[in-house]
């Protein structure tokens, strides 16, 4: 058999990175539309898991816990992943439903409070402390606009317009939270669908988990002055 002799072509490599680019760009393109990111959750369940998280580990009071921790309370659903993992832009809406149940241990009644909300453009963070943004509450009849001061802020805020009666206490806050959002980019799409398939497995938070255990060890190391792993 004849060995056939190719030559040597210096402008392949640049062609072929050329063309993985433009690929990339093809497939960004095909993804980067607006997504829909939805979780529901219990206020008081989510805090329980992760106070409980703080307490067992000896962390202070304004602590973050791993990020597996959070997402494992609010059972892994789409919206924590990609805002815990910050694979998403700032949402362009947020819609925010909560209905906060209040019991009366002496009568035996219940009583829910319903407070729903469309949101302009903010970052979570914007969504849970305030900002400037201009939102529009339904007050009665009418529609007012005002500056917005926080989702706690303002869920007590229409408590205290609805009117809780004398004897009920705040049993349990259910929440549905949905943001309108576009990836960052392509990579971020893809690790998007990496940690849905993880979830799906049953892995995703033992995978983060040793993520956690791996940067603890990168410190410890760092901290020894020692260069790799023995």
């Amino acid at each position: 058999m004849k060995k056939r002799n190719k030559k040597y072509n210096p402008n392949k490599l640049g062609q072929i990175k050329l063309s993985k680019e433009a690929q990339l760009r093809a497939n960004w393109k095909a993804c980067d539309v607006l997504y829909e990111f939805q979780m529901d959750f219990i206020v008081e369940h989510v805090n329980k898991v992760i106070n409980e998280y703080a307490e067992e580990n000896n962390l202070p009071e304004d602590a973050c816990v791993p990020a597996h921790v959070t997402i494992g309370a609010y059972e892994e659903q789409d919206l924590i992943i990609a805002l815990k993992q910050q694979l998403i832009k700032t949402p362009e809406s947020w819609e925010i439903g909560i209905d906060s149940h209040f019991y009366n241990l002496e009568t035996d009644e219940m009583m829910t409070i319903p407070f729903l909300l469309n949101l302009p453009a903010m970052t979570h963070a914007e969504l849970m402390s305030g900002c400037s943004a201009k939102v529009h509450f339904v007050d009665g009849i009418k529609t007012v606009m005002g500056e917005w001061e926080g989702l706690q802020k303002e869920m007590i805020k229409n408590w205290e317009k609805q009117g809780i009666p004398d004897g009920f206490e705040l049993a349990q806050s259910q929440v549905r939270m949905i943001a309108q959002a576009h990836f960052k980019d392509f990579l971020s799409y893809c690790q998007f669908q990496t940690y849905l398939s993880l979830r799906d497995a049953g892995k995703l938070i033992k995978s983060q988990r040793r993520r956690v255990d791996r940067r603890w060890c990168d410190a410890q190391v760092v901290a020894r002055g020692v260069r790799g792993y023995p």
